[in-house]
């Protein structure tokens, strides 16, 4: 099974051994966020903190933080058995997403159990974490789903970005134009009015899995949550605004984010995913104003630590992308495709494994992935043999040292719309391009040249022979490994 509830998740995490309950005083002012970095760098598993310090008589007490960093829990979070091989995890959120799930819409449900509504909202009653110390503030929004809808259609797109607490009714979100919520945004913009929005936090075990998706425009993300989880998931009407969210969310905020650029009020810096502050000073962002929020008693803060991808690189949110970038890429018309996995350290690195079948096949998926429009994603590109185990980055470099000639293999396609959170951007182009920034995207092609002849010595194949013992006498060998003693 799959849960839709986060305490059911919890509960079997727990009995696995992959959930800690820290009972230690704790300090939301850093520690927290040091603490979680060790316990990805310790493999030690999700961490529930239940003694923080200035909360102990608040609505809010607990903090939960390092859900999905492991392979084991994103297969548990599937409900598939805890050693499913990553690939394989890859392969069910492919086929899962194919079948798209309309929500079901339900009278009320947990995150209605308590209410504050204006003039009782106070954020500052739930422990909103500053992991790192340089961030400019505490970011309560790190790991749930923003919910905005299209002022011109049914549309409603809902999708992790960072939310940082300024004030007790107001928090500064970065918001980029191009993402879906973006393009809401700009509507509500044009139109001279705020956006209404909703902050839908701890959602179940696929929520934030799902919201970190790629999808066309038009498509909701509680649709392919409930493929994930292969039931419809419940969904609720907000208390002040025309927006839905889970049902069992453990905390809900309603309000609207003025686009007017006058209202804005500095937000960030923020440790994020690169491992980096691309810069170390605050900006004008937009606020979002809450009116009222609504949550389960004694509810829980559901967070991350996105700086230790770099470090300590383990698959989580990354497989759920590579199986639609896969579905792409086949939708758009490319065969032969055998993996796609986007790298964890560093999602702008995708892998992709192919059956070559003819002369520029590598060259076409390439152009086909960056024509997907993918904001983080396609900076650099490697395709290789389906023989490579993709999944591997030091398989993959073997490859690439083994198979490429760079005069070759290497092409870069310049002048293309990046990831704004890049590192290596001037900010001055960052700037300049609205805060897209601008990536040359580069190809590796590290698979086997296809206009070699096949070579007598190398046994009729088009490129050399591997030196490893042939399938049939390696399967012997599996046969009768225990009677070697080994």
């Amino acid at each position: 099974m799959a849960f839709l509830d986060l305490r059911q998740y919890l509960d079997v995490l727990e009995s696995a051994g992959e959930l800690h309950r820290i009972k230690s005083r704790v300090n939301w002012d850093s520690e927290i966020g040091a603490i979680a970095e060790e316990a990805i760098r310790r493999r030690a598993g999700a961490l529930l903190f239940e003694n923080i310090q200035d909360y102990q008589n608040t609505h809010g007490k607990k903090l939960l933080i390092n859900t999905h960093e492991s392979p084991k829990r994103m297969a548990m979070a599937l409900g598939l058995p805890p050693d499913t091989p990553i690939m394989e995890i890859i392969k069910t959120c492919k086929q899962r997403e194919k079948q798209l799930m309309k929500p079901r819409v339900v009278a009320s449900g947990p995150c209605k159990e308590v209410i504050h509504m204006e003039g009782d909202v106070n954020l500052l009653e739930v422990p909103a974490p500053k992991l790192h110390s340089k961030d400019g503030g505490r970011y309560l929004q790190t790991y749930g789903g923003v919910v905005t809808k299209d002022p011109e259609s049914d549309w409603t797109n809902v999708g992790i970005y960072r939310g940082m607490v300024h004030d007790a009714t107001s928090m500064g979100f970065l918001w980029v134009p191009t993402q879906h919520w973006g393009i809401h945004g700009r509507k509500y913009k044009a139109m001279g009015k705020p956006m209404p929005m909703a902050v839908t936090i701890g959602a179940g075990a696929l929520a934030a899995p799902t919201y970190y998706s790629y999808l066309p425009a038009g498509v909701c993300e509680y649709d392919l949550m409930g493929a994930f989880a292969q039931e419809p998931i419940e969904l609720v009407r907000c208390e002040t605004v025309d927006l839905l969210v889970p049902a069992s969310s453990e905390i809900v905020l309603e309000g609207e984010m003025s686009l007017d650029p006058a209202t804005f009020r500095k937000e960030g810096p923020f440790g994020e995913y690169p491992g980096y502050y691309t810069s170390v000073w605050a900006e004008p962002r937009p606020v979002f104003k809450v009116k009222c929020i609504t949550h389960r008693k004694d509810p829980i803060l559901q967070c991350q630590t996105p700086g230790m991808y770099p470090l300590e690189p383990i698959p989580h949110l990354t497989l759920i992308s590579s199986a639609q970038v896969w579905n792409r890429l086949e939708a758009a018309g490319i065969e032969g495709i055998t993996g796609v996995y986007i790298e964890p350290a560093q999602p702008a690195v995708i892998y992709i494994s192919i059956d070559s079948r003819y002369y520029g096949h590598s060259r076409q998926v390439a152009s086909a992935l960056w024509g997907l429009g993918l904001n983080y994603s396609g900076k650099y590109v490697f395709i290789t043999d389906s023989d490579v185990d993709i999944t591997s980055a030091a398989r993959v470099m073997a490859a690439v040292a083994n198979r490429t000639q760079a005069s070759r293999d290497l092409v870069i396609f310049p002048g293309t719309f990046g990831g704004p959170l890049d590192p290596s951007m001037d900010p001055e182009i960052k700037r300049r391009t609205g805060g897209l920034g601008s990536w040359d995207r580069v190809l590796i092609d590290a698979t086997w040249p296809m206009d070699w002849e096949p070579r007598e010595e190398w046994g009729g194949l088009r490129h050399p022979p591997a030196c490893q013992a042939e399938p049939e006498l390696a399967e012997k060998i599996r046969e009768r490994w225990e009677s070697y003693g080994i």
